[in-house]
């Protein structure tokens, strides 16, 4: 959530006057974020967010305003889309297509506490559940093949070093395949400031425009890498409290539980990799957000060394009953 596209007051007043949402008082942008253009808008009748899609086209967007349509009414903690005089949750402003959810209280936490991970692990295993059997044709656009052209695209600028670790894991995580692992809907980008919180209890969930059908451990994974480690630091008892909050509602399979290793260091990969495209290849705006890509190298690199340990672990084990 940036602000990419500049919106005036005279165009505010102009869109909202389509919506039986109030007179604009007041507006802001939120630098939060790295795809779509997002303001607080502040009305007579109360506090929403508008969100210009900066990418997402007038033919994927209804999709996803679907699912949390559908989110909402199965009780999960999500924005609502807000219908114009028309009965139009989309509208076009700059030539682009643009929603209005009502904004939902809280606020975002910096420093997760292990009681937050609990939170984080449980609402991602009820949207897992209650979307079980929800067809959603938005297929994941961050696959490995992904992760290569983003390679091919920022080669130049890598050190030696981060291209043979990149090379690296690529190869390992084109051996350990995930093809077999339960599948279904995930968010994709349940970062920490994708939550929000009221006196410790999750209030919403944000941002479900990365959401399509791909491994559901996947997305345990990009959550726990995130709200987990400590400045880059993998905090173990976080990482183990976020994933038994998670098992009490929706147990890990065997398969899953053996490659839980594997999948924190695809997301640990992935977002490496876009965060290093943004920062080489930054899209210009006016409110812009830069994130730090070493911190998913550090992250990955305490995946690998733990990797590598339960391996020769079990290795010698297995020497030792033979």
């Amino acid at each position: 959530m940036s602000v990419f596209t500049r919106i005036t007051r005279p165009q505010f007043d102009q869109f909202f006057s389509a919506y039986t949402l109030g007179e604009v008082i007041s507006f802001e942008g939120i630098t939060d974020g790295i795809d779509n253009t997002n303001y607080v808008v502040i009305t007579t009748q109360g506090s929403f967010v508008l969100t210009l899609f900066e990418s997402l086209t007038f033919d994927e967007l209804p999709h996803f305003l679907k699912l949390l349509a559908y989110l909402g009414k199965n009780s999960l903690l999500c924005p609502s889309p807000q219908s114009d005089r028309q009965k139009n949750a989309l509208r076009q402003l700059h030539g682009k297509p643009v929603a209005i959810f009502k904004r939902l209280s809280g606020l975002a936490i910096a420093t997760p506490s292990i009681l937050h991970c609990q939170e984080i692990g449980l609402q991602l295993a009820s949207l897992h559940r209650c979307t079980q059997d929800y067809v959603f044709p938005i297929k994941s656009g961050n696959d490995l093949s992904w992760c290569k052209t983003v390679l091919h695209k920022i080669d130049a600028h890598l050190s030696a070093e981060d291209r043979e670790l990149i090379d690296d894991e690529l190869a390992y995580q084109t051996k350990n395949s995930q093809a077999d692992l339960p599948r279904g809907v995930i968010h994709a980008d349940l970062f920490r400031d994708n939550a929000l919180f009221v006196d410790d209890r999750l209030s919403g969930l944000l941002d479900f425009y990365s959401a399509c059908t791909d491994t559901l451990l996947l997305d345990v994974a990009i959550a726990a890498n995130d709200w987990c480690c400590d400045n880059g630091t993998v905090n173990d008892q976080k990482f183990a409290a976020l994933l038994a909050a998670y098992e009490s509602l929706r147990p890990l399979e065997p398969l899953e539980k053996q490659h839980w290793p594997t999948l924190l260091r695809a997301a640990a990969l992935r977002f490496w990799l876009s965060r290093l495209e943004h920062q080489y290849y930054p899209r210009p705006g006016e409110m812009i957000q830069q994130k730090d890509p070493l911190v998913f190298r550090r992250i990955l690199g305490q995946h690998r060394q733990s990797s590598c340990l339960s391996s020769h672990i079990n290795t010698v084990n297995l020497r030792s009953t033979a």
